[in-house]
């Protein structure tokens, strides 16, 4: 996503009228002066998405990775479908985002720091640590994006509203997480990936009352929160519960079902692996993700009286 003479000359190009700004935002690059209830929102993460649909705001471009069937079933109902692909969230394409005339680009810190600077001539830019943040972290971004696109209001009582719909969810959860140490991960057709303790899913789900599996891995970022693991190490972790979300069919979990090491895992042996749509729970993050995360927990404790 390096900048290109040709990109540059796009946004001089774009002749957007002078906006008029509203204050500035402090995010994880520095401050950045955002207009008063910007129209035209260009979002380069997932999460982003959840945070404006959590206020009703359409963005005019996403970074939907050519596949919008990643975000449509969870955010379709309120966005439509008329958005403009910008592309992937690793490296979404400049000249696209500048021919939308942007007036305000949420983008993500892990993957977008490169090109910060070019963004920043297309439109204000406001940066996140979505990628690596963990729940806690996902919450209080929404509460920037709010001030950010002049919702604040609306967006401090979407997140009381959210905090109160997970409290409920873990008063209901934590009687059977109770010292059950639970892993989430996704699985391809090569590599299985848990995630950490540290991670938005590993932080999740002590938020609703489990205990980890995987030891809290040193460091910060994407590579400790996302730790690629072969069975003989997953063996090692040996979680009470096992939470699978599969990009690929078969996944390596599955040809892992003939392997005495895999039918040795306590959560094999106690049929406590479960599989959860990963979209939904690793690609999305944000509050309308996480209250669908908590009603699948609740699905797979028991605790809503179903058989499972």
């Amino acid at each position: 996503m390096k900048p290109t003479r040709r990109v540059l000359l796009s946004v001089l190009a774009v002749g957007i009228a002078t906006p008029v700004f509203a204050g500035e935002i402090s995010h994880e690059l520095g401050t950045t002066m955002v207009p008063e209830n910007p129209q035209r929102i260009v979002v380069l993460e997932f999460s982003h998405i959840d945070a404006l649909v959590s206020v009703g705001v359409v963005p005019v471009g996403i970074a939907d990775d050519n596949k919008p069937e990643r975000i449509m079933p969870v955010y379709g109902p309120v966005i439509g479908d008329t958005w403009t692909s910008v592309g992937t969230r690793k490296t979404p394409s400049l000249e696209v985002i500048a021919s939308l005339q942007p007036d305000l680009i949420l983008a993500d810190k892990t993957r977008h720091t490169d090109a910060y600077a070019t963004l920043s001539q297309i439109a204000p830019t406001v940066v996140m640590d979505s990628l690596s943040g963990d729940y806690t972290a996902s919450v209080e971004q929404m509460l920037l994006i709010g001030e950010a696109i002049g919702k604040a209001d609306a967006m401090n009582a979407r997140v009381a509203d959210h905090k109160a719909t997970m409290a409920d969810y873990a008063e209901k959860i934590r009687p059977y997480a109770q010292n059950v140490r639970a892993q989430f991960g996704v699985a391809n057709g090569e590599a299985l990936f848990l995630h950490a303790p540290s991670s938005y899913n590993g932080s999740l789900l002590a938020s609703l009352g489990f205990a980890p599996a995987m030891t809290p891995n040193e460091g910060e970022g994407y590579e400790s929160n996302y730790v690629t693991t072969t069975l003989e190490q997953l063996s090692e972790i040996n979680p009470d519960v096992l939470i699978i979300g599969e990009y690929a069919d078969p996944s390596v979990t599955d040809n892992w079902e003939n392997d005495a090491l895999w039918n040795a895992l306590k959560a094999v042996k106690d049929a406590r692996v479960y599989n959860v749509e990963a979209n939904t729970w690793s690609r999305l993050r944000g509050m309308v993700a996480a209250e669908q995360t908590a009603q699948d927990l609740l699905t797979i404790v028991g605790a809503d009286g179903s058989d499972s």
